[in-house]
């Protein structure tokens, strides 16, 4: 099984369905717990993405700043990451690349999307 990355349509009103993200892929069920809710992530700082280890995470309104620092966070220590949890450097790479195109859609739609990865 994958994890995937989906909005949340939070308004009635909002009927998009051009939102223009690309893949939505966020990497396999066992990313959970070995890469997103590895340790090495809360350590650095991630407040967000480690909660994917515990649950689905359902993003909305003021927390799109917070796991857009995730993201920026694991950018930097991209190689760190990769080393600890043995997933290659591209493959995390083009996940939070993928979370980044939806967090950019959903920060100029503040009020009718959220972010749901599960």
């Amino acid at each position: 099984m994958s994890l995937t990355i989906s909005f949340l349509y939070l308004s009635d009103g909002f009927n998009d369905l051009n939102l223009g993200t690309g893949s939505e892929l966020f990497g396999f069920e066992i990313c959970r717990k070995e890469l997103w809710g590895n340790q090495k992530l809360k350590v650095l700082g991630c407040k967000i993405i480690p909660k994917l280890n515990e649950s689905d995470l359902y993003i909305i309104n003021g927390e799109f700043h917070e796991i857009y620092e995730d993201c920026q966070i694991i950018l930097k220590n991209i190689t760190e990451i990769s080393l600890v949890t043995n997933y290659s450097e591209e493959f995390i790479k083009f996940r939070i690349n993928n979370l980044l195109k939806f967090i950019e859609v959903a920060l100029r739609n503040e009020d009718d999307l959220g972010i749901n990865i599960s």
